[in-house]
């Protein structure tokens, strides 16, 4: 609890302007809180606020861990699904995916395991939506699809039902399926509509505006984003405003009218700076900029406004975002002739180009390269990214400036006096160039191709059905009468088998019950059996604890306060004297480490590995004698139930301790194993070994096979004369 106590003084000295930001010291007041209450509530709710502002993720890890100790200490799996998907907020927050989906995984795990389906269906929903950021778009829609399932019979979680259908929709529409996505946004838009969620029907709204976007419907598209923001401003809902604003922005620009976009532009950044989150405010920023970029006179502007997204941007570590960024001031600086700046920005973006994960992002990328290399006289290069831009344009990106790659193509192999090539690009760009002109004409000749050959489609479709319900109806007499026959005969068959059924069902009865009592029996049997050897072992227990209490608090004190008397009544000292106080002195130590290995192990601070590492390397051995310890690496110890491992640690006690009694080994090994759910201990020596077919006279062995029975474990024993002894125990968790 002491670095909550630290982290609290920590945030007084943050500066003012920080704790201004964040709700006039909101955030300074909640850790207080938490530091008074200390409980898991007052945690969560630093954790919850650290998350809506996006910041200090180094922070909400340490509360989590907080979490993780009340976890411990209370064994409460609850708080340790709070830990788990806190811990995976933090890691998203800090850039860290996979670190993030590992942590929400296992708690996905813990949830589904302890029933607990509500906060099953929370994490698959942020599991989804993280992996449609990380452009992962199959196992968003796994994970998207196993919450829907699950949340469909939960009324009382109807608000992330609807989010997760607008996430599965949005998949589909990241991935470039605008059609997959048009279908699915339009359904939950009207589940959202009937539901009467504002806030979701905005959202869907917003997506159909996006989604038009993409197929080149500008009414369609202005026209959704339209009713989306109408319902944002009567909401004062300014977040969702700001990015819509930006969408409109976008649009315009997208349709060669950006300075019809610059005013929505400007209003999506004012509403963010509003709202002073950094990630709305980097990502208004490079909207902005990028749309003055493209404005003859505006440019010196435009690298302004980018230069000033930069640092928010590295703040909230938003990488893609930030290639974006580059990737606008790289085409502002070229396109003012300033070419040694723009390779400086060129520089940073290809040090970022592994967070390029779409096509789209990565021929704007090429966009940017191409034109600056060319620039520079690099034409080789030049050549190579104009080629890769082409590749993709012939995978499916639409770009309506593609005749310009093929006459800067042109350019360049003219430069390097392949002029063949040159020749070849030169007429690809005027065709392309007269094609473009020509698309729009095309287009429309081919709305009426389709809209006839439908219509043909739909006359066939009517005359192919009106025939088949005419041999449907002609099929449908003859089944009727057979079926009517085939029907009596069924009856009277019916008749005779239930009437045999009955008398075999009797026997079966009678059989069944002599069976049952068998059963009940054997059963009644077992349950003795075990409950007499669990009696046992408890009266053992109970008695290595009473007999560990007495060594410690009786006889090692007995022992103290003897040698403290010898000391003093001996008024002289001589080295016969101080021997004996030193066997003294190590006879107590001895008789305090017996009573410490009597006492039962405590499994709620450690795991099984680390109880039998502590034990081994803690044995007190004979001269010439050693014992080693080995366990499986990389394994989650806290996965074996406390009753396993407190039996299975008792058992190594029992087998090591016959081993340096009795053995004679110059060596004792006790190997730990965890696989597949089968937990095995291995206990081995190179002693003198014994006769298994004489019978030994101590009770070890025979405790050992009682703790086995209790747990299910299963016990080989191997061993013969001279040639050591070998335990082996295998259980199933």
């Amino acid at each position: 609890m002491n670095n909550i106590r630290i982290l609290c003084i920590l945030l007084l000295f943050l500066p003012h302007g920080s704790l201004e930001a964040q709700n006039d010291g909101e955030l300074t007041r909640l850790c207080f809180e938490a530091a008074k209450r200390k409980n898991v509530e007052g945690y969560s709710a630093v954790c919850q606020y650290l998350y809506t502002i996006e910041e200090y993720p180094e922070v909400l890890l340490v509360y989590a861990d907080s979490i993780r100790q009340l976890a411990i200490r209370d064994k409460s799996l609850n708080a340790f699904l709070e830990y788990y998907s806190w811990s995976g907020e933090a890691y998203f927050m800090k850039g860290d995916f996979s670190g993030g989906f590992d942590w929400k995984r296992k708690a996905l795990v813990l949830a589904e395991r302890t029933k607990q389906m509500g906060d099953a269906v929370a994490i698959c929903s942020d599991i989804g939506y993280y992996y449609n950021v990380a452009t992962r778009y199959d196992s968003a829609r796994y994970y998207l699809k196993k919450g829907i399932y699950i949340a469909e019979n939960m009324p009382e979680r109807s608000n992330q039902y609807l989010t997760m259908l607008t996430n599965y929709a949005s998949s589909f529409l990241f991935e470039g399926k605008t059609d997959s996505a048009l279908v699915h946004t339009l359904k939950v838009k009207e589940q959202s509509f009937l539901e009467k969620d504002t806030a979701m029907l905005i959202e869907n709204l917003n997506q159909l505006g996006a989604i038009y976007r993409r197929k080149k419907n500008l009414d369609a598209c202005i026209r959704y984003f339209e009713q989306a923001l109408s319902l944002c401003e009567a909401q004062g809902n300014f977040g969702i405003a700001a990015y819509i604003y930006g969408n409109i922005a976008t649009v315009y620009s997208e349709w060669k009218r950006p300075k019809d976009a610059i005013p929505f532009s400007e209003k999506a950044l004012k509403y963010a700076l509003k709202l002073g989150t950094p990630q709305m405010i980097g990502i208004c920023y490079v909207n902005l900029g990028a749309i003055l970029c493209n404005i003859e006179g505006k440019r010196e502007e435009s690298i302004a406004t980018l230069r000033k997204a930069l640092p928010v941007l590295q703040k909230v570590n938003n990488e893609r975002r930030l290639c974006e960024a580059y990737n606008h001031l790289t085409n502002a600086f070229r396109k003012l002739g300033q070419t040694d700046s723009a390779m400086v920005y060129l520089r940073k973006l290809d040090g970022l180009v592994g967070e390029l994960k779409t096509d789209v992002e990565r021929f704007r990328y090429y966009e940017a390269k191409a034109p600056l290399l060319q620039a520079n006289r690099r034409f080789m290069e030049a050549i190579s990214y104009y080629h890769k831009m082409i590749d993709l344009i012939d995978h499916g990106i639409y770009d309506t400036k593609d005749y310009d790659y093929f006459l800067n193509l042109s350019v360049c192999y003219h430069a390097i006096h392949d002029d063949a090539s040159a020749y070849k690009h030169l007429q690809k760009a005027y065709a392309l160039r007269d094609s473009a002109n020509n698309r729009k004409y095309a287009e429309h000749l081919s709305d009426f191709s389709v809209k006839y050959q439908t219509k043909e489609k739909e006359l066939e479709i009517v005359t192919l059905k009106r025939e088949q319900l005419e041999r449907e109806t002609y099929m449908l007499r003859h089944r009727i009468i057979v079926g009517s026959v085939i029907s009596l005969l069924v009856i009277l068959l019916l008749g005779l088998l239930y009437a045999r059924q009955r008398q075999r069902a009797r026997i079966v009865l009678l059989a069944s019950a002599a069976s049952e009592k068998e059963h009940q029996f054997v059963e009644l049997q077992k349950e003795t059996e075990l409950r007499l050897t669990r009696k046992y072992i408890d009266g053992l227990e109970s008695e290595r604890g009473r007999m560990a209490t007495e060594l410690h608090d009786d006889v090692c004190n007995s022992l103290l306060a003897l040698e403290m008397n010898i000391r003093t009544i001996s008024a002289e000292e001589s080295p016969e004297l101080g021997e004996q106080l030193d066997l003294l002195s190590n006879t107590r130590e001895r008789v305090r480490t017996l009573s410490h290995e009597l006492m039962p192990p405590a499994f709620q601070y450690a795991t099984l590995d680390e109880m039998l590492a502590d034990y081994v390397l803690h044995l007190s051995l004979p001269e010439n004698m050693h014992a080693e310890y080995h366990s499986t690496e990389g394994v989650d110890w806290n996965s074996v139930p406390k009753l396993i491992g407190f039996e299975c640690y008792r058992i190594v006690q029992e087998a090591v301790s016959n081993a340096v009694k009795y053995a004679g080994s110059a060596c004792v090994r006790v190997n730990l194993a965890l696989e597949n759910n089968n937990l095995s201990i291995l206990v081995t020596d190179d002693g003198k070994g014994f006769d298994m077919s004489k019978k030994t006279k101590g009770i070890g062995l025979r405790t050992i096979w009682q703790r086995a029975e209790t747990i299910g474990a299963k016990v080989e024993l191997t061993s013969a004369p001279g040639e050591g002894t070998r335990l082996k125990v295998n259980v199933l968790i």
